[in-house]
């Protein structure tokens, strides 16, 4: 993530009305808000001054529009990912590398929050966070155990290189819907899952590749899942998969398509649709979806992003459906075998938010309003925090230096194959100064004829 928004706040979230075909770029208004977390810190028993024995929490992953009060506070949805995490050194156990993160806070449980936005203030804030819960109890965002559908086969590791173990209900949670019983759909990126859980954050179903959900969806690229959610007035839950399959190991770089889930909870039926993405990348693989809502009568708004032509682009296209080939839970699309016989899903560009002003690498969240012309944009903070390494042999060392030997308990510096003594930490990441963004509707006219 770029490190605007970043320390001490949730997420920067930003609010653009999308009008009509005679506005121009300066009469459209913009509104920017920092999302305060102040009642939500996480607790934390590092040692850090900087932290003070607390996170601070990002409900950034996704958003959903909940109410507009009467005295015009705007209030939404939004929701964590699996929790704070940072990179670990290469990892070997049992003679065998394995990939693996940093969990300085391990019992978190990924959450859903009210974001309330005053505009008459200029502030939004926290006011309320609900976490999942499996049978009353809390789940977290560790990674699932080897074997089990959605395990990453990633290691949870504190500070001291311990291994924290496993949790068969983890998720990594990243998009977010409301049904219109007041039911939270969720996906995440770990199986990809999508769950459904009551107002109270109790998880009541569970879907994944090969229990309701297409098994094909097992070959997405790990921590690659499902980054966006949406239901549509059907009641139908259409869930965006991140990047291309990874489809027997040999497709995740040279597919042109990933797929758009639909699921209808009443019959527990799917159908999935190819999306093209974006041919300016590296390869396919760079491409990533963010967030999905839907616009009805099989039109969505979603986000595609990642660098093309070596320069990050944050867009987002509106999706048309209708018309489109139902794809088969097998591994033709992403061979090729398909192409030129299907019709894909049709996009059109809608907003460039880079061209507009945003900077910041990666927009998570995206909603609309009642109105049906103002947009509301969130990024992720990736909970302010990121890896120190310390190393007095080494200079401005970075944690991919090294290399940790579980079997043998010892920090190895690549560079010199020696063992060093190392301490690894939390510091905080710090915002850069940017300019205020401008959004504009392109094409210029309603989103919704």
């Amino acid at each position: 993530m770029n490190k605007l928004w970043k320390r001490w706040i949730a997420a920067g979230l930003m609010l653009s009305c999308l009008g009509g075909a005679s506005l121009s770029a300066q009469d459209v208004p913009v509104k920017a808000y920092i999302v305060h977390a102040d009642h939500y810190q996480l607790p934390y028993k590092g040692s850090e001054k900087a932290f003070h024995h607390q996170i601070n929490p990002g409900y950034g992953s996704s958003l959903a529009f909940k109410d507009i009060k009467s005295d015009g506070t705007i209030e939404f949805y939004g929701l964590t990912d699996r929790g704070p995490n940072g990179d670990i050194p290469k990892y070997i156990k049992n003679g065998k590398k394995m990939s693996g993160k940093f969990f300085p806070t391990p019992d978190f449980a990924p959450s859903i929050g009210v974001i309330t936005v005053n505009p008459a203030q200029g502030r939004a804030d926290i006011t309320a966070s609900i976490p999942l819960k499996v049978r009353g109890k809390a789940i977290t965002g560790k990674p699932l155990p080897a074997g089990l559908t959605g395990s990453t086969n990633e290691i949870a590791l504190n500070f001291q290189m311990k291994d924290l173990g496993t949790d068969a209900n983890g998720l990594d949670t990243e998009g977010l819907a409301v049904d219109k019983d007041g039911n939270f759909w969720i996906s995440d990126e770990y199986g990809p899952f999508i769950v459904k859980a009551d107002r109270h954050g109790n998880i009541l179903e569970k879907y994944g590749p090969g229990t309701g959900l297409p098994r094909i969806l097992a070959s997405r690229v790990p921590n690659r899942g499902s980054e966006g959610l949406t239901i549509d007035e059907h009641g139908h839950v259409f869930a965006l998969i991140q990047s291309p399959l990874n489809v027997d190991g040999k497709t995740a770089k040279t597919a042109k398509y990933t797929r758009i889930v639909e699921f209808d909870p009443a019959t527990k039926t799917t159908t999935m649709y190819a999306y093209p993405v974006d041919t300016g990348y590296k390869n396919p693989g760079a491409a990533k979806l963010g967030d999905i809502t839907s616009i009805g009568h099989g039109q969505f708004l979603m986000i595609e992003q990642g660098k093309q032509h070596g320069t990050m682009q944050n867009l987002i296209y509106k999706v048309d459906l209708n018309g489109a080939t139902p794809i088969a839970d097998n591994g033709d699309l992403e061979y090729g075998r398909l192409d030129g016989k299907i019709v894909p899903a049709k996009k059109e560009l809608v907003l460039d938010l880079r061209a507009q002003g945003w900077n910041i690498e990666k927009a998570e969240g995206l909603a609309l309003l009642p109105d049906r012309r103002t947009l509301a944009v969130v990024n992720d903070n990736d909970f302010g925090m990121d890896i120190a390494v310390d190393d007095k042999k080494v200079r401005q060392p970075e944690v991919s230096d090294y290399t940790y030997d579980s079997d043998k308990k010892a920090m190895i510096y690549n560079k010199d194959n020696q063992v060093h003594k190392v301490k690894i930490s939390l510091k905080k990441k710090c915002p850069v100064r940017t300019r205020k963004p401008n959004l504009v509707l392109h094409p210029a006219r309603s989103l919704v004829e």
